[in-house]
């Protein structure tokens, strides 16, 4: 690199430090404006649960059903990252998924918990591109299985559906196709077969991406008894959700005539849109969209379900804090890295510092 690439890569970083802070500045007020109109229109719910009395008990179930829920999802990722580092514990997974889940959830504007969890892989001496693919694969499957859930709910439903909520299992089971069909894709390098000149040309977004769809491919088609167990998983996960969220409407609503049953087919959908690009989770989005469809199936209230839900996700987030501040001396390290990451993604150049190094150990 020339002192000139120098001088402008490092103009370019405040710059780009400035334009981060705006976009997280507008997507907060974005969360925070949709949650308030939200609000606005579910305000006499909102009344009318204040002059209930809650059964808090359910709340405590709620918080025990949920937390166990992520911990399937940080088991999810600890199968898949043995696949390719055996020495890979299960104490670290726990902390790592603690940790890495405050980062997704409340932290707004820091480097993902996915990262943090790239840059440990990578400090076990594992390829950057193959600590990556975990993620990425983790991701796939996890929403995969909310789809698979809807879609086994919407056929176990479809002969009392109305109109309506039959277009949105049709949708679900397109979904579920599409996810099955792209896995399919991806472990038979259809990607890299149909754009083989790509890898050759080294660096660029496209170029890295198919390296990284080829590098998950090598990784996992050969285990593929891992990924249907990540699958699994991630339905027993998903319901686990489903089941929490059911147990807020309960608490809200002790009136509540929607069934358990409707909650695993409107749930689904609703905590799909958690994945949106929003903080503290698609903060406002899931509300509004749950209370769209809940009212399909006669829910009081999806948005203040949603709310409710929210407490539990919350709730979990604490404990996640107070595992990353005994931990704070390591995860600031490890944020670094992770930043380090994070630049090579944007840029397209990821791992090609590792290039000429050997690949890590697979089992």
């Amino acid at each position: 690199m020339s002192a000139i690439d120098t001088v402008e890569t490092a103009s370019d970083q405040p710059k780009r430090s400035q334009m981060g802070l705006v976009v997280n500045a507008a997507l907060i007020a974005l969360a925070f404006g949709l949650l308030a109109v939200v609000l606005n229109q579910n305000r006499d719910k909102i009344l009318e649960v204040l002059g209930n009395r809650l059964d808090y008990r359910l709340l405590v179930f709620g918080i025990l059903v949920f937390q166990f829920s992520l911990i399937l999802t940080y088991l999810r990722w600890y199968a898949l990252v043995r696949v390719i580092e055996p020495r890979f514990t299960l104490r670290a997974t726990l902390l790592l998924g603690f940790i890495g889940y405050v980062f997704n959830l409340v932290i707004p504007g820091a480097v993902g918990g996915d990262l943090i969890k790239a840059a440990y892989l990578a400090r076990m001496r594992i390829r950057k591109t193959q600590a990556v693919a975990s993620m990425v694969i983790d991701r796939i499957l996890g929403l995969l299985g909310l789809f698979v859930l809807a879609s086994i709910a919407g056929a176990a439903a479809w002969g009392v559906a109305s109109p309506e909520v039959r277009r949105l299992i049709v949708a679900a089971w397109l979904a579920t196709l599409i996810g099955v069909l792209a896995l399919a894709a991806i472990f038979g390098q259809v990607f890299t077969r149909l754009m083989p000149g790509l890898k050759k040309e080294g660096t660029g977004r496209l170029s890295m991406i198919v390296t990284e769809l080829k590098t998950m491919s090598s990784t996992y088609r050969s285990r593929l008894d891992v990924v249907f167990l990540g699958l699994g998983l991630s339905i027993i996960g998903h319901s686990l959700n489903v089941f929490a969220f059911y147990l807020m409407g309960r608490m809200l609503f002790p009136t509540m005539t929607t069934t358990l049953g409707q909650h695993f087919l409107m749930g689904p959908l609703t905590l799909f849109t958690m994945a949106a690009p929003l903080p503290f989770g698609a903060l406002g989005l899931s509300e509004g969209v749950g209370d769209q469809l809940f009212k399909l199936v006669g829910h009081p209230s999806g948005a203040l379900a949603m709310m409710g839900f929210r407490v539990l996700m919350f709730s979990c987030g604490l404990i996640g804090a107070c595992v990353y501040l005994a931990n704070f001396k390591e995860v600031r390290g490890l944020t670094a890295s992770a930043r380090h990451i994070e630049e090579e993604i944007i840029e397209g150049e990821l791992g090609q510092d590792e290039a000429d190094e050997p690949e890590a150990p697979t089992s």
